[in-house]
Parts: C-alpha cells; sequence; structure tokens
C-alpha cells in the first residue's frame, strides 16, 4: 500500500492554516474590489466545510472526510474561474495570489491519504 503522507488531522489543520491565510492575505497585499472580497468567500467556505468534517480538529462531524476531499477537488477551479470573471485577476499582486492558492490546495490535495480512517 502506497500510503501518502497527510493524514486526516494534518489535513484539517491544514485547512484551518488556509483558513487563515485566506483572511489575512487580502490586507497583507492590500488587494481591493473583488480581490479583497474573493479571499475570504473562499476562507469561509473552506472553514466550515473542515469545522464540519469528519477529522479530529472538527467542530461537529457532519461531513465523511473522502466527501470533503470530493468538494475540494470540484471546487478547485473557483480559483482560477471565479477571479478571472470578477476581474479579481487584474491585480497582479491577486493574480500571484490566486494561482498559488489553487497550487497550494492541488499540492495537499495530491498528497492527502483520503482513504484514511480519521481518529476520535
Amino acid at each position: 500500500m502506497n500510503k501518502k503522507p497527510i493524514s486526516p488531522e494534518t489535513h484539517g489543520a491544514i485547512d484551518y492554516g488556509f483558513l487563515g491565510l485566506m483572511l489575512a492575505a487580502p490586507s497583507l497585499l492590500g488587494l481591493n474590489g473583488p480581490a479583497r472580497t474573493l479571499p475570504y468567500l473562499f476562507g469561509a467556505v473552506q472553514g466550515v466545510l473542515n469545522a464540519l468534517t469528519d477529522q479530529p480538529l472538527a467542530v461537529k462531524r457532519l461531513v465523511p472526510f473522502h466527501t470533503h476531499g470530493r468538494i475540494e477537488l470540484a471546487g478547485a477551479p473557483a480559483f482560477v474561474v471565479l477571479p478571472v470573471l470578477t476581474g479579481a485577476m487584474k491585480e497582479g499582486k491577486a493574480h500571484g495570489f490566486f494561482l498559488g492558492a489553487l497550487g497550494l490546495l492541488t499540492a495537499v490535495y495530491l498528497l492527502t491519504d483520503w482513504d484514511a480512517a480519521p481518529k476520535a
């Protein structure tokens, strides 16, 4: 068996870190308009999903861990599509930020052991 290095516990911690990044980035990067609003939206969605996913750092375990992964995979294109549609990618810093966030999400997704059973 080829186990991936990111466990459900670690994935939960990374997701909360991602929430922090999404909340801090607009101010730290001086983003404006949609480029400022979208990270808050992405962070809120990620934070709520993580808080409700069956993993040790959850507030309430309602969403199975493997379903969390499917939702993340389905939502990943939004990190490019929404910034393009809203014009947020026109800001140079925002362009790099959204592509970097997508890269981070992709790496975490690919390295997560989605078949692992979350600890109690």
